[in-house]
């Protein structure tokens, strides 16, 4: 089906005025880990001059059924029915520079055309670099610096190097195909993946975020803010520090998680340093323990993983369960 009559400008936006030289991708995938998806969204759509102006048409993309929006029942009545959206917004930065946000649900449908459709709006309006953030539930402590795994169609336009350490199958985001339709098309496009530590990935964790804005940066991104989201984080790692402090069993863990991390990392005082296919083995069997966890996988259990995983937000206990799988 013909990709250009997927995406509609707004009607009160004459295309050919707008111009931005980057588009910042944050629509969804496996899970966005810490909200930093959200948290960047509400931060710069809050916090710096914005307008909506165009949209993929929804009904053509969206499995309603699969992923049910909300809807509020008030006594006899419905409101405040939470339509899905994949908005693009033209955004002003700091600077002063126009770049454009692309924001929403991963599409359930019509993937390629979904992606020609994207490709065709970076031409027309003359984008020159795409970057496309996203979260992960990593094997980190929180208490380092949380890493930035860079993946691009091609890797020579990554500003800092800091890929995966080995090849993996996986079961494919959306925005997995677009970074490579895009580079078929001879777009720069690079993709920014924080890890997020695995006991706190399903609460709003600002240091994830923070950690994508950051990078966003080093890819000579335009220049967002970030003082709300630092002291969104401050309150965040205080509260979280508190119930650790609290709990011995969380120490430990964290204590572990904070040895293995030093080890791959730096080279330690007297520790071997771990081999490029050490950690490849390490992360790949990470990995596999998500299609254990999916429903659909004949393995998986009838416990998900939110009820064994972390809680929804600081103030909540981390008690001794919440402690990631060994092999994490």
């Amino acid at each position: 089906m013909d990709p250009t009559t997927l995406f509609s400008y707004e009607r009160h936006v004459d295309s050919r005025s707008l111009n931005g030289r980057t588009l910042l991708v944050t629509l969804g995938a496996y899970s966005d880990a810490g909200e930093a998806q959200r948290l960047i969204d509400d931060e710069l759509l809050n916090s710096l001059s914005s307008r909506v102006v165009g949209r993929l048409d929804m009904d053509q993309v969206y499995d309603y059924a699969g992923r049910r929006p909300e809807v509020t029942l008030e006594l006899d009545h419905f409101v405040d029915y939470e339509k899905p959206e994949i908005l693009l917004h033209e955004v002003t930065d700091l600077a002063g520079e126009t770049f454009f946000l692309l924001t929403g649900p991963e599409p359930s449908f019509q993937w390629e055309r979904v992606a020609g459709a994207l490709q065709i709006v970076v031409e027309q309006l003359g984008i020159e670099k795409v970057l496309l953030l996203q979260g992960f539930p990593a094997p980190v402590p929180h208490t380092r610096e949380l890493p930035v795994t860079r993946y691009a169609g091609d890797p020579d336009s990554i500003q800092v190097r800091r890929p995966m350490p080995g090849m993996f199958r996986l079961r494919a985001p959306f925005t997995a195909l677009l970074t490579m339709r895009l580079a078929e098309g001879g777009h720069d496009v690079v993709g920014l993946t924080v890890h997020v530590p695995q006991y706190l990935h399903e609460m709003a964790y600002p240091d994830a975020a923070l950690a994508l804005l950051s990078a966003v940066a080093e890819e000579h991104g335009p220049q967002l803010p970030l003082r709300e989201l630092e002291s969104q984080a401050t309150t965040v790692r205080e509260a979280v520090q508190a119930q650790i402090d609290a709990q011995p069993p969380l120490q430990e863990m964290v204590a572990g998680l904070e040895q293995r991390f030093d080890r791959m990392i730096t080279s330690g005082a007297g520790a071997e340093v771990p081999t490029a296919e050490d950690i490849a083995a390490e992360v790949q069997e990470y990995l596999a323990s998500f299609e254990h966890d999916d429903p659909q996988h004949p393995d998986a259990g009838e416990n998900t993983s939110r009820e064994q995983g972390p809680p929804d937000s600081p103030d909540e206990d981390l008690g001794p369960t919440d402690r990631p799988a060994d092999d994490a």
